[in-house]
């Protein structure tokens, strides 16, 4: 058995408190700020309703049409190609992760973005919902060669 003692004075004391707040300072500016604490703070996921996928896009900054212009049925892949990780991968940075809904059947909504000013093209915000919770999508541009990021740009 090893025993230590420390002599404490209020010099050191306040040394270790401003050495503390330095490192803590330090961390919190050089750790990005992830999308995924963002959504998961405050934007609600449920996905019950039309209703509730427009609530959620506009949460995001987003204004949709108030009905989707499409509604598929879609299957999430077993293995994930290289694509498919690549866009996990995107999903990850808005909080979401596809790959724990493998083989899954979901269905993805299709709403017009009506506020994107960054395109002069047609932008479509697309929500993938399972058992009435989104668990992923995108916002993305309707032309060949277009753009596509999360509900939270990076």
């Amino acid at each position: 058995m090893y025993i230590v003692s420390v002599k404490l004075n209020k010099r050191k004391i306040l040394g270790f408190i401003a050495a503390l707040c330095i490192v803590t300072a330090v961390v919190c500016v050089a750790l990005p700020k992830r999308a995924s604490d963002v959504l998961s703070s405050n934007i609600s996921t449920s996905a019950k309703s039309v209703e509730e996928h427009v609530a959620f896009l506009n949460a995001h900054g987003y204004q949709v049409t108030e009905k989707p212009v499409q509604i598929q049925e879609i299957v999430i892949p077993e293995e994930f190609s290289a694509e498919y990780e690549k866009y996990n991968e995107m999903q990850k940075l808005s909080g979401f992760d596809l790959s724990k809904f493998k083989s899954y059947r979901v269905k993805k909504y299709t709403y017009k973005v009506t506020n994107y000013e960054a395109s002069p093209d047609e932008v479509v915000a697309n929500v993938i919902v399972y058992n009435n919770k989104v668990i992923g999508g995108d916002i993305s541009s309707t032309t060949l060669g277009g753009f596509v990021h999360g509900f939270v740009k990076e």
